[in-house]
């Protein structure tokens, strides 16, 4: 389908937007415009040098604005809704963290898609509820950023059946289609055997060691570096190879903290593997081992972040902020996480990690954590500046290489500055529950966009809660299936003292379970959660190399996907029967109809 058919070229009437200029001095200027008719939609541009000076600019187009009551939504780049419900007064949330540079306008008066052309990292999303009157404005706070180029906003009028998020997403995926961004999988397995084999096989993350996560110690030293939890030597993985050769499962295996003491161990260091696994020569026979009984192998690395314990450590490498301080991101098993420069990691430790890696025999979608799941980092470092354009520029350039070594490249998160060479999310979307997406005030509901833009391109675990879907809650299976999800398991993923296992502990039984491999029992039974997820793809594989072109509420809690072979999934999440189509859908229950 062309970009004519799926957005309205030929009837956009003008449109205004209100722009707010936040100014250093304190003051406030505003203006109302109007948005530039460019054929097939309207646009916004601000010049560069009329950003010089401003702490924030505020963009309100005159269809962001609804009235309590009213029918519609507003729908954010991360796929959360907003509907116009009455009494929420004086709600607000601000979104800042946007996998996707689309923003939906659903009003009477009109279903519009924004699409943030410039700035896209830097800009939060605002939804307020106010006197009975909803507004959804994009801001771009500029406060210690140099304006480094001319922020620009197109808007494209969707009507009738594309005046959806189905829509929405259906028409981003074909610009990023049409604009080479990125590429169907199935084209690109015809010259990428690892990416072939990964589509038709689940992924299986082993986490064989942590440190104690919430650390104990908030500055490590190694002298007072907590003791390491081994869990899964190099040898034991070649137990959990025999069991699934036993029980029929192929997958590329992910060594998680195979590393230089275990899992977040002493990043930006890697080597050598850590010895209380086995060491390098344990680590060389089991890739080895398990490439010579037909499995991929790969690690998981991290070359973005970094902790003081490091024997590598140099504070001149990390990120800065306007003041000068180091950037940091979270508290780890390593204490106080801080952001490396992406400059600085690809030119200093990426290549050479990789090299590394090559030489060990690691073959395969090569797992660097983080990148994609977090904005890019700025960093105000006077020695190595890079704006946060610059910086997706210097991620790519990392995964360009490490993809180009190891045959593909996977990250965590659905961001998709990084979508023309990304192979596999972990996840889409955080949370540790679909119940806990919406948590936040003026979330409504949450909708599959992310995966109608990217399923059939982009491999995914659709929510982090849907890792080890095959021991959870039917609930769980269902949104697994539902959003066209990868199979992903793995090995000791509550691996947290606290309750923040972000993996979700929720299962068909409802208590907290997950994959462990302590005993021969343990063992047979996390390989046999993982056989289902084969007989899965052995079933319905074939939707991985396909689009999401639509999804929708059938009923209250009755879900319709329908991907673009024609093949259509139906979900009920009721406790009663649902009839589609003379076909009846039992209480709990899915039910595909396949083309």
């Amino acid at each position: 389908m062309t970009l004519a058919a799926l957005c309205s070229c030929s009837r956009l009437e003008p449109r205004d937007a209100l722009l707010v200029w936040k100014n250093s001095d304190g003051t406030r200027d505003t203006m109302t415009v109007q948005l530039i008719s460019c054929g097939d939609h309207l646009s916004l541009n601000v010049a560069k040098e009329d950003l010089m000076g401003v702490d924030t600019l505020v963009v309100l187009p005159e269809f962001a604005h609804a009235q309590a009551g009213e029918k519609g939504s507003w729908i954010n780049p991360s796929g959360f809704v907003t509907y116009f419900k009455e009494g929420r007064e004086g709600c607000f949330y601000r979104h800042k963290k946007h996998p996707l540079p689309i923003i939906g306008y659903d009003t009477p008066r009109g279903f519009y898609m924004g699409y943030l052309r410039s700035y896209r990292y830097d800009v939060a999303t605002v939804s307020a509820a106010r006197d009975g009157h909803y507004t959804f404005s994009t801001e771009l706070p500029l406060v210690g950023i140099e304006p480094y180029e001319d922020f620009r906003m197109d808007f494209y009028l969707l009507e009738g059946e594309e005046a959806t998020y189905s829509g929405m997403g259906r028409l981003y995926r074909r610009m990023q289609i049409d604009n080479g961004v990125i590429v169907p999988l199935k084209e690109r397995v015809k010259t990428r055997p690892e990416l072939k084999y990964v589509v038709e096989n689940p992924e299986v993350r082993i986490r064989q060691c942590w440190k104690p996560v919430p650390t104990p110690v908030l500055d490590q030293t190694p002298e007072n570096e907590p003791e390491l939890r081994v869990k899964v030597t190099f040898e034991r993985v070649k137990d959990i190879v025999d069991e699934m050769k036993k029980q029929g499962v192929k997958a590329e295996l992910c060594l998680v903290g195979w590393n230089l003491k275990g899992h977040d161990g002493r990043f930006p260091t890697h080597l050598p593997p850590e010895p209380e696994l086995g060491g390098e020569a344990a680590l060389r026979d089991l890739i080895k081992y398990a490439q010579s009984n037909g499995f991929q192998i790969v690690p998981h690395i991290c070359t973005c972040d970094a902790y003081k314990v490091s024997e590598d450590w140099d504070e001149a490498d990390v990120a800065k902020y306007p003041d000068g301080s180091l950037s940091t991101h979270a508290v780890y098993g390593s204490g106080r996480m801080y952001n490396m420069c992406y400059k600085v990691a690809y030119e200093k430790n990426a290549q050479k990690l990789h090299d590394a890696l090559v030489d060990l025999g690691f073959r395969g979608i090569l797992y660097n954590d983080v990148y994609s799941i977090v904005p890019p980092t700025v960093c105000d470092d006077p020695a190595h500046p890079v704006n946060s354009k610059e910086a997706q520029m210097w991620g790519y350039k990392t995964f360009e290489d490490g993809a180009r070594k190891l045959g593909g490249i996977a990250s965590e998160g659905g961001y998709d500055h990084f979508a023309s060479i990304l192979d596999y999310c972990l996840y889409a979307i955080f949370s540790d529950s679909y119940e806990n997406v919406n948590v936040k005030p003026m979330r409504d509901a949450y909708v599959p966009l992310w995966n109608i833009v990217y399923n059939g391109t982009i491999l995914s675990c659709p929510i982090s809660s849907c890792v080890n879907y095959t021991v959870k809650e039917p609930s769980i299976a269902m949104k697994q299936l539902e959003y066209g999800g990868h199979p992903t398991y793995y090995f000791y993923s509550a691996h947290r003292d606290d309750a923040a296992n972000w993996m979700g502990g929720r299962t068909r039984t409802g208590v907290s379970k997950d994959l462990l491999c302590g005993t021969r029992e343990e063992l047979e039974e996390a390989v046999a959660a993982i056989k289902m997820g084969c007989d899965h793809l052995a079933e319905y594989g074939h939707l991985q190399y396909e689009f999401m072109e639509d999804h929708c509420e059938l009923a209250p809690q009755v879900f319709r996907t329908v991907w673009s072979d024609g093949t259509e999934l139906i979900c009920n999440y009721t406790d009663k029967p649902y009839s589609y189509k003379d076909i009846n859908v039992e209480p709990q229950g899915y039910k595909y109809l396949l083309k």
